[in-house]
């Protein structure tokens, strides 16, 4: 039985025949303005092209066949489904409480038991077996309590950790890799992403998906990691989204990944009386490509974070001029480089103070930023060293920006001056 959940208003466009349903009405309730909205209609094609009508945008079938349409308008996303059969039955068909709403006439309606769920912030599902309609459903679940706030109560959890087993033993029928990939992605990207890759572990859903991170879960570490592998994975996620709210996708990801090598590369050292884990660094961004490849990341966040992986382990030296050196050999990894260093470092116990050092030694010896190219140009270089086009023109501007990154060269005339002696030096090699 459907009953009156909130009376408000649709403070967006509703074409004529389609009933705003859905995620949307959720935010609405929850203080959020959405961004996403579904209607539901019996001639979504025509709604839809009455949206376009009055919005603008971009029209395109999602699935023709299904009659299932989406505009693309104004940074609104607006999907347009049939309405099969009654509103209670489609409500009845959606996989949680808080999602099973409708609008109509300045009210938004809901199933029994979703007025309950708003008041206490928590999803359950509309039915069980409703996971099971779409097998994404559990891993949608987590990334929504992630990001919204939402609890996931024990007979939800009980709910995913079922749906969890019943994925591991039915692998054919997990969802299609970039639908994953699109979840996880915004799991990630949320406020609370450490206490939704929690949750992943906890109801099993770590090991359908992310089954190479679940050998750090209990990886006893030593030294200065109080944490197991795991929990020190998710307080480097979680600090950094402290320490850099804005962290992109790649950032994350190599949070999540950094030490993915370790189960592969622990040792036991007689002589230090622990477990070591020389080269997990190396083996953890081979694993971290081949995992992020798998799941269709993009190619060019898969290679930045593993070069995030294969380079968080690397010391930072002292004094300005090395610094400055350091990361401009790093300059492509930049803010997210220092900004895992510092997380890693807040995730262990004893050298946490170290972390507040690698920021503020990197902010203040960027405080010039870093050249982008050489004060000379290629001819330049040739006239001035009477040299011929090939690979000494090459070393002779790779010499030169890192002079001038170090901030030993400033200024064209001491480009020159330091060319010349570049040359005159007998090595040829950037100093």
């Amino acid at each position: 039985m459907l009953r009156p959940i909130a009376h408000r208003d649709f403070p967006f466009y509703t074409p004529k025949g389609a009933i705003p349903v859905g995620g949307a009405l959720r935010d609405l309730l929850l203080g959020r303005r959405p961004q996403d909205l579904d209607f539901v209609a019996e001639d979504p094609r025509k709604a839809a092209q009455d949206a376009q009508s009055h919005l603008g945008g971009t029209l395109f079938p999602l699935d023709e066949e299904r009659g299932q349409y989406r505009l693309v308008t104004g940074g609104l996303v607006l999907d347009f489904s049939p309405l099969e059969g009654s509103l209670e039955e489609d409500l009845l068909k959606r996989d949680f409480r808080l999602n099973a709403l409708f609008w109509r006439q300045n009210r938004i309606l809901g199933i029994r038991g979703a007025d309950e769920d708003l008041n206490r912030r928590v999803l359950v599902p509309v039915r069980e077996a409703n996971l099971y309609e779409d097998h994404l459903r559990s891993l949608r679940a987590v990334r929504l309590a992630a990001s919204l706030g939402l609890g996931l109560p024990g007979e939800t959890r009980n709910a995913l950790s079922r749906h969890a087993r019943f994925l591991q033993a039915h692998l054919e029928a997990l969802p299609a890799r970039e639908r994953v990939k699109e979840e996880l992605s915004r799991l990630l990207l949320s406020p609370r992403a450490a206490w939704g890759l929690y949750l992943l572990e906890r109801t099993g859903l770590l090991d359908v998906y992310l089954p190479e991170l679940r050998l750090l879960v209990g990886l006893k570490q030593g030294g200065v990691h109080h944490l197991d592998g795991w929990q020190h994975t998710l307080s480097v996620l979680f600090h950094l989204a402290w320490l850099w709210p804005e962290a992109p996708l790649e950032a994350r990801l190599a949070a999540l990944y950094h030490d993915v090598g370790k189960p592969l590369t622990r040792r036991f050292d007689p002589e230090a009386g622990r477990f070591r884990f020389l080269g997990h660094a190396e083996v953890g961004a081979e694993v971290t490509g081949t995992s992020l490849e798998w799941l269709r990341f993009p190619k060019e966040a898969v290679e930045r974070a593993k070069a995030l992986v294969r380079r968080h382990m690397d010391r930072p030296p002292e004094g300005k001029p090395a610094l400055r050196r350091f990361y401009f050999r790093r300059q492509d990894l930049l803010p997210a480089l220092p900004y895992l260093m510092a997380a890693d470092r807040l995730g262990t116990k004893g050298v946490e103070k170290e972390a507040w050092e690698v920021l503020e030694a990197y902010r203040e010896t960027l405080s010039e930023p870093l050249p982008e190219r050489p004060l000379l140009s290629g001819e330049e270089v040739m006239a001035l060293l009477d040299l011929k086009p090939g690979p000494q023109v090459g070393r002779a501007l790779e010499a030169l920006l890192l002079a001038q990154a170090e901030g030993r060269v400033r200024t064209r005339e001491e480009a020159r001056a330091f060319l010349l002696y570049w040359k005159g030096d007998g090595t040829n090699t950037p100093a």
